[in-house]
């Protein structure tokens, strides 16, 4: 194809650069470009900006590449991705990647290390002394350091190969102010320049402080050449209508893509349609300003699409920035009220797993907040495992302590499940079973293995008293039927004397299996029998009481014994109550002498009184026969 200015001279009308909103020449068409990039910002509904002269001739941007998700991954996958762009790319194509990629995990690694030194101070630690190793920054130093040079080695090459270029373009302009001198037919010419021509362009690019000198060069004995071709009508004309055609196909390409919506396919295709339609060449004139106004026509409707499309993109982002927001609120809201037990921390600790697990679904936004939202992120899980950790070290102390006083009553109940004295020991154990309960909690595989071994030690005890006790049952029952059959014998029986009488009661007692009901039946029907000797009362009781007490000691009958004892102390208490009845009544009759009814309380008075002193004689004489 022929560039703009293979247009006959006769026919071309030359603009200067600055003319934009006048229509293009064919020769300004060829420096003029839409950047899609640029346009999304600049761009107005009835202008297409040019692009300055430094731009021309370069080759169609490579598609940028997507940055990962970097908030998305762990260390290990972050250094992953990095080392795979590196040994996939060239290097000037991933310098976002790489050091976004870089900057994240550093800013994870400078937390971990952060918190290591904070848990070191705290541990009473000197910082001069604080230590931290972590591989995975010198693994990202040796790729990074890598990539570093390679990139240089990039420019350093690109620079050299500017330089190259400049040379090369230098020496094409020479031969292009050459040709309308030399020899051969303008066919020939024409051939060779056209040779030229596709050397410029496959040349590439050259140091931008010399672009617009060179371009302005090149385009003025393109012009210069052109204008010797004056008689090239034919060859020019087919080289229009073909340049026609191509670009008629690349706006009906375009304006059946506007059809389909805003996209990121549509945008890279007009930023390419833009580079391709400097490089086509010129269009018969009568043709010129109308391809143009409609290649334009077309660029503003994917403009206008491109401005909506950031729009929804901008209020998609926003969106998603609110979502995380809201996650981080959520997390912040688990510790507003902290739970007091281990179920409430597993629920809350389970409801962070989910916010992670949303956090992570929402996926990197491309907002200057990401970064603010992403440290709100890790600040509240960080205070969440802070206090989590403090209730769980609490927890472990309080868990020690309760262990202590389990052990404690365990020890308790092994020194009491061998004893003898089953009333003082069930006391004790029972209390010890109540104390358990208020002991605390303690993990249920060691508090199992507590509980199992305290009830071990008290069903021991227990077994042994309900023994025990159902043989006490049956021999007291026994003992019972032994004395029923002793009163019956008794109620025939002849008692002649005293001796008689303490005989009998060293029987009685020596029965055991004290009964007060027997007992008592036992005592009436003895002093029944002896009444008829004239004995005292008080000297008769305090006898056979003292060889019933024989009988039991020799026995070693102590329960016998606790049932005397008792005996004794309730009589006492009786009598010594009936006593300070009567000394309460008698105030209510006065000084006044001659009364009987004084008289009769007075009597009585004395009557308890003695009564009480025997009962207190009783319990002396008890006491001493125990010695």
């Amino acid at each position: 194809m022929m560039n703009q200015e293979e247009l006959d001279p006769k026919e071309v009308q030359q603009e200067t650069p600055e003319q934009v909103e006048a229509p293009a020449t064919e020769a300004q068409e060829e420096v003029q470009e839409v950047s899609v990039a640029e346009e999304a910002e600049k761009a107005n509904d009835d202008q297409v900006r040019t692009v300055e002269a430094e731009d021309d001739h370069e080759e169609p941007k490579e598609q940028k590449l997507q940055i990962p998700d970097f908030d998305a991954l762990d260390l290990e996958q972050s250094l992953e991705a990095i080392k795979q762009h590196v040994g996939s790319y060239p290097p000037h194509r991933i310098k976002g990647i790489v050091e976004s990629g870089r900057s994240r995990m550093l800013r994870e690694l400078n937390a971990q290390q952060a918190e290591a030194k904070e848990k070191y101070l705290a541990e009473g630690g000197n910082i001069i002394d604080f230590r931290y190793d972590q591989p995975m920054r010198k693994q990202l130093g040796a790729v990074y350091g890598g990539y570093r040079d390679a990139l240089r080695k990039h420019y350093s090459d690109l620079e050299a190969q500017l330089a190259s270029n400049l040379s090369t373009k230098l020496a094409i302009i020479e031969q292009i102010k050459e040709l309308p001198t030399s020899e051969g037919s303008a066919k020939e010419k024409y051939d060779t320049f056209k040779a030229l021509r596709e050397q410029w362009n496959s040349t590439g690019l050259v140091p931008k402080a010399d672009a617009r000198n060179v371009w302005a060069n090149y385009n003025h004995h393109v012009d210069n050449f052109f204008n010797f071709l004056r008689l090239a009508y034919d060859l020019i004309d087919k080289e229009y209508k073909n340049n026609l055609a191509e670009k008629v196909a690349m706006i009906t390409e375009l304006e059946a893509m506007v059809e389909g919506g805003a996209s990121s396919e549509l945008f890279r295709a007009l930023q390419k349609a833009h580079s391709r339609w400097k490089k086509i060449g010129p269009v018969p004139r009568e043709q010129k300003d109308l391809i143009w106004e409609r290649f334009k026509a077309v660029t503003a409707k994917i403009h206008e699409q491109r401005e909506q499309f950031n729009e929804n993109l901008k209020a998609r982002n926003e969106a998603k920035i609110a979502a995380k927001r809201a996650v981080v609120e959520g997390i912040k809201g688990l510790t507003a009220e902290l739970p007091t037990k281990h179920s409430g921390w597993q629920k809350a600790s389970r409801a962070l797993n989910e916010y992670r697990e949303e956090f992570k679904k929402i996926g990197f936004v491309k907002s200057a907040e990401n970064d603010a939202v992403w440290e709100d992120y890790k600040v509240a899980q960080r205070e969440f495992n802070r206090l989590k950790n403090a209730f769980y070290k609490e927890e472990k102390k309080s868990h020690r302590e309760s262990i202590e006083k389990k052990r404690a009553l365990i020890e308790l109940a092994h020194s009491l499940k061998d004893s003898e004295d089953f009333g003082a020991a069930a006391s004790a154990l029972k209390k010890a079973q109540a104390d358990w309960k208020k002991t605390g909690y303690v993990p249920k595989k060691e508090g199992d293995k507590l509980w199992e071994e305290f009830r071990g030690a008290c069903n021991h005890f227990f077994d042994r008293m309900n023994g025990e006790r159902k043989a006490r049952e049956k021999q007291v029952s026994a003992a019972n039927k032994a004395k029923e059959a002793k009163l019956a014998e008794l109620k025939d029986a002849s008692v002649a004397s005293v001796e008689d009488a303490v005989r009998l009661s060293e029987a009685w007692g020596a029965m055991g299996s004290p009964n007060r009901k027997l007992d008592a039946q036992f005592n009436a029907i003895l002093e029944d029998k002896l009444s008829g000797l004239g004995l005292d009362k008080s000297e008769l009781e305090r006898t056979l009481f003292e060889a019933k007490v024989r009988a039991l000691v020799e026995a070693d009958d102590q329960q016998g014994l606790l049932a005397q004892r008792s005996w004794i102390r309730e009589e006492t208490d009786r009598a010594k109550k009936e006593l300070h009845q009567l000394e309460n009544n008698i105030a209510f009759f006065g000084n006044a002498k001659g009364n009987p009814l004084l008289e009769a309380a007075q009597k009585n008075i004395d009557v308890q009184k003695a009564r009480v002193e025997e009962l207190v004689a009783l319990r002396k004489l008890f006491n001493s026969l125990l010695k």
